[in-house]
């Protein structure tokens, strides 16, 4: 990535002016900004290590159990691969409506003598880059543990770099194709519906799949009625037309051995040449149509609706006016832009798919005296499920908020507020949401899990704090690594500076449980032994329990404050 350009008007000339501002990014920054990327960026590959042993562990005891094993290693990989295939899916069909239809730059690119041809290819690499990087990079470390608890010779790994561009490729074809579709069927001022549909048909197709694959039975064999029944079971593959049967089909050979199946690998490759042949025909022939209804002005019921206004009031009232105006300009901007409350409807996805995940626990295998000792210690661990679902919503909707102003934010820095001030007022709009999320997934998840009163109680507290602390993580952060120059906010949150705000708020999430453990400990055991607990017992189990309420509310307020620092420190021309 050189100073200049690369000749002609080729995809590198389309794609160079993205690659060279990331580079000038690092290259102009001050140097306690390239230290603060340093940090995180050891501590994300100290994340990938976690994931990579995690399911190098998993994979390992899987293979390990005799007869069953390697047919539930390869169930497993059947179903990773299935669902990362359809979050793929989803997720390049809200980047392509991005990149092709809604980025900024579109006006300044169609306008130059470069053929469509080349811009639809550039504008692909575009839309894999933003929509799948991130997938990429934590279902990675998940094939690279396949292959060491298999012990997988090179084969495999050069398999692997063919088979999983493959996939990201028709995964990318498939939502360029449809967002073409979506754009010319659905007007602009009703593109939110169609948003909306695509949202459910995820949904429902998610859902489905789960519930065809019935992954609660792979660990209960006595759900079936012979072995023979067990382990025809476990050889029944997906459906033999998606990708994902090939690419596991392929991988699976790889490990065991086996003969490469040519039929599955030359399907893959083939049909993903051919997938992004049919998306550049389809979008050859329904662009200019969808560009030009793209240009429409959205429609602005909801956001004039006489029950938001009304609802906003009453929630702002405890705020002084000036930070209650920005709150309400932020949640009404947020609700006429399709593009960002749809996803409001993944995040309903996420909460039914753990739910549904958790009610299909095998809660049966626990039997005997330590039966509601298991569930409550099993309803403890899923706390931290709970987490990561709050630190992934927070990724989406509040460390994006501050970019979210784009180039206004100037004018909101020459007004009379104060950086914290400012801060606070984007942290307060989707704050409920987050607690809310967190208190509906922990409350669920304790009472299908068939948990005492006191872990209920426990996971109240645990979701209402975290939710205050991941909040300030969020905004802080954002604050911090604002781009008010990107075109869609989504973007931000796929990127490193979104990567390194998980990995900082799973830390917290982690140290919250880890203080928690002693009090639940204490309570489980005293309530076992049918004692009540000792003075100091008590008096440790209620100041852990202060210890976390604290050091949340300390985590939010730090957070606000370096944010606000460090956003009000910046200066127009860096911007």
């Amino acid at each position: 990535m050189g100073g200049r350009p690369p000749p002609g008007g080729g995809v590198a000339g389309l794609l160079w002016p993205r690659g060279r501002g990331m580079l000038n990014r690092w290259l102009r920054a001050r140097p306690a900004e390239k230290l603060t990327y340093t940090v995180f960026g050891l501590l994300f590959l100290v994340f990938w290590a976690g994931i990579f042993g995690l399911f190098g562990w998993l994979v390992d005891a899987f293979y390990g159990v005799e007869i069953f094993g390697p047919l539930l290693a390869r169930k497993l990989l059947e179903i990773l691969l299935l669902g990362l295939f359809a979050l793929l899916c989803f997720s390049n069909v809200i980047a392509a409506l991005s990149t092709f239809y809604l980025s900024e730059d579109l006006e300044l690119l169609l306008s130059l003598p470069v053929r469509r041809q080349t811009f639809h290819t550039a504008r692909q690499i575009d839309t894999i880059v933003q929509s799948s990087w991130m997938m990429v990079v934590f279902g990675l470390p998940v094939f690279v543990a396949y292959g060491y608890a298999y012990q997988a010779g090179w084969a495999y790994y050069v398999l692997l770099a063919l088979v999983a561009p493959a996939l990201v490729v028709v995964a990318a074809s498939a939502g360029i194709a449809v967002a073409s579709v979506l754009v010319n069927v659905f007007p602009a001022r009703r593109i939110r519906e169609g948003l909306a549909l695509a949202g459910i048909l995820a949904l429902g197709f998610v859902l489905v799949v789960l519930r065809l694959l019935r992954p609660e039975r792979l660990v209960d064999a006595e759900s079936f009625e012979s072995v023979a029944a067990y382990v025809a079971e476990m050889q029944t593959p997906v459906p033999v037309l998606l990708p994902p049967r090939w690419a596991s089909d392929v991988l699976v050979a790889a490990l065991g051995g086996r003969p490469l199946p040519w039929l599955e690998l030359g399907l893959l490759l083939s049909g993903a040449v051919a997938a992004s042949g049919v998306a550049r025909w389809i979008t050859a022939r329904l662009y200019d149509g969808g560009r030009a209804r793209a240009q429409e002005a959205r429609a602005a019921r909801l956001a004039r609706a006489g029950w938001l206004d009304r609802a906003l009031a009453l929630y702002t009232r405890p705020l002084p006016p000036q930070l209650r105006a920005l709150v309400v300009k932020d949640v009404k901007t947020f609700v006429r832009d399709p593009s960002q409350w749809t996803q409001v409807l993944l995040v309903g996805s996420i909460v039914l798919i753990t739910l549904a995940s958790i009610a299909a626990l095998p809660l049966d295998v626990f039997r005997g005296p330590y039966v509601g000792l298991s569930r409550n210690g099993l309803a403890f661990m899923v706390l931290g499920l709970v987490g990561f679902v709050m630190a992934a919503v927070a990724a989406r909707f509040q460390f994006t908020a501050v970019s979210a102003e784009g180039r206004g934010f100037w004018f909101v820095r020459t007004s009379p507020i104060q950086a914290r001030s400012y801060l606070w007022a984007k942290a307060w709009p989707f704050l409920p949401v987050i607690v809310g999320v967190g208190e509906v997934l922990a409350v669920t998840s304790t009472l299908i899990l068939g948990a005492g009163p006191f872990l209920t109680g426990l996971a109240v507290w645990t979701a209402f704090w975290l939710g205050l602390g991941i909040t300030g993580i969020a905004v802080g952060m954002g604050a911090v690594f604002a781009d008010f120059k990107v075109d869609n906010v989504a973007r931000q949150a796929q990127g490193p500076a979104g990567v390194m705000f998980m990995v900082v708020a799973l830390s917290l999430v982690g140290l919250v449980l880890t203080l928690e453990v002693a009090p639940v400990w204490l309570v489980l055991r005293s309530w076992f032994r049918e004692e009540a607990l000792r003075p100091w017992e008590l008096a440790l189990s209620g100041g852990c329990l202060l210890v976390v309420a604290v050091l949340c509310a300390a985590a939010m307020v730090g957070a606000l404050r370096l944010g606000a620092d460090r956003l009000w420190a910046r200066e127009l021309p860096n911007s």
